[in-house]
């Protein structure tokens, strides 16, 4: 029976890269007990959604291979012998601009850039694009202890598309980094399509949030049947959490939507 047990890091990151790396650091020593893969959410290096200026965000953007932030969870990750999902704003050449970016971190110390964020948030009074240049692929499949992974951040939960991709690629599993802001019913709301999203696609869907007084908290594990097994509510913590393969063996089995969607466009594309 192939497993995977995922750590989940939901905090409040409102500190510099500095100050933000020392906490979740803190964070993970003080929960770790034996994930193989650990996920901090989006903007835990920092909020520039409160900084607004693009030219603040791109003075504290950093470069993957020169990172001070990133060389932090390299340590740790070699450390603890585990994998982690990073929320990286690294910058572009073309200045003010940078890029919302995941980074991988395997346990071997290498650290991968596998996504970049495109779907950016221009939304709720809100413009990524001023600071942020969108990617312009979905990440390749990474096999994590036997899950095909699919990565995706915050915004890209309201685009099925991206997901369904994964999910007729081969992924088992989809991390999906969140900053997601507090507002009317936006818990309820991410609820819902993170419920969506994994049961339409029976997959595993695994959301590390951040909370505090922009966010809304509530990360956590949805199975491949939509259901939430694991939420984290609103409080700073780090939760381990067993992830099974053959749990999307039965549901697939169950609820063939992924094969039926596939069989069904493959006869309208013909026609």
């Amino acid at each position: 029976m192939s497993e995977l047990v995922v750590g989940i890091l939901q905090a409040d990151f409102s500190g510099t890269p500095q100050v933000n790396l020392d906490k979740a650091i803190s964070l993970i020593k003080r929960g770790y007990r034996e994930a193989d893969l650990i996920v901090l959410p989006e903007y835990s290096m920092f909020n520039p959604l409160v900084l607004r200026e693009p030219r603040r965000v791109y003075e504290l953007a950093e470069e993957p291979a020169t990172s001070k932030y990133l060389a932090g969870f390299v340590k740790l990750a070699e450390s603890l012998g585990a994998s982690l999902v990073v929320h990286f704003i690294e910058k572009t050449p073309t200045p003010p601009y940078t890029r919302s970016t995941t980074i991988l971190i395997t346990s071997r110390g290498e650290a991968l850039h596998v996504y970049s964020k495109m779907h950016l948030f221009d939304a709720y009074n809100y413009r990524e694009s001023d600071f942020f240049t969108p990617g312009t692929t979905p990440s390749k499949l990474v096999v994590i202890e036997g899950f095909e992974t699919g990565f995706a951040v915050c915004y890209d939960l309201r685009f099925p598309e991206l997901f369904r991709l994964y999910a007729t690629s081969g992924a088992k599993l989809i991390i999906v980094q969140a900053g997601w802001v507090r507002g009317p019913l936006k818990e309820e709301v991410l609820d819902t399509l993170a419920s969506s999203r994994s049961h339409e696609n029976t997959v595993y869907l695994v959301v590390a949030n951040q909370v505090g007084e922009m966010f809304t908290g509530r990360s956590g594990v949805f199975n491949p049947w939509g259901y939430r097994e694991l939420d984290l509510g609103h409080r700073e913590d780090y939760i381990e959490h067993k992830l099974l393969l053959e749990e999307i063996e039965k549901a697939r089995s169950v609820i063939p939507v992924l094969r039926q969607s596939m069989e069904r466009w493959e006869i309208k594309l013909k026609k």
